[in-house]
């Protein structure tokens, strides 16, 4: 299934865009679908539940586990150098991919122990924690 969209981008995205698609022989748009196919998965493209189980059917163990992950710390250290670098430098092609390779990994663990912190809250495993002010 497709929905047409209609979006007002940056001039300098649609270049890039642009450019990519001549050098691939490709339409800009199969340049933009390509790129967000690859960065923001499909529903149809999520891992299945034998990967990733329902949050409601692990044991309190793995909820309190998972309420407490972090990022693996290499790829933490190199999220954190990537992005510190694209601060004071530009990034090339390659470390602007890895960067929002990470960015997402970080999000979906970010997404996940959101949804263990709810349900250890919904199972008194803890309480909520409010932020001091």
């Amino acid at each position: 299934m497709s929905v047409e969209i209609t979006l007002t981008l940056p001039n300098g995205l649609v270049e890039h865009a642009q450019y990519f698609g001549k050098a691939t022989k490709r339409s800009v748009e199969e340049v933009l679908i390509d790129t967000l196919e690859i960065l923001w998965p499909t529903v149809e493209d999520l891992p299945t539940r034998d990967m990733y189980p329902a949050i409601a059917s692990l044991t309190d163990k793995e909820i309190l586990a998972l309420a407490n992950m972090k990022m693996d710390k290499s790829q933490n250290r190199r999220l954190g150098h990537l992005q510190a670098k694209g601060k004071e430098t530009s990034l090339t092609e390659a470390e602007r991919f890895e960067l929002l390779a990470l960015l997402q990994i970080y999000r979906l663990g970010q997404l996940r122990k959101s949804e263990a912190l709810t349900e250890a809250i919904h199972r008194g495993l803890q309480g909520p924690h409010w932020p001091s002010l």
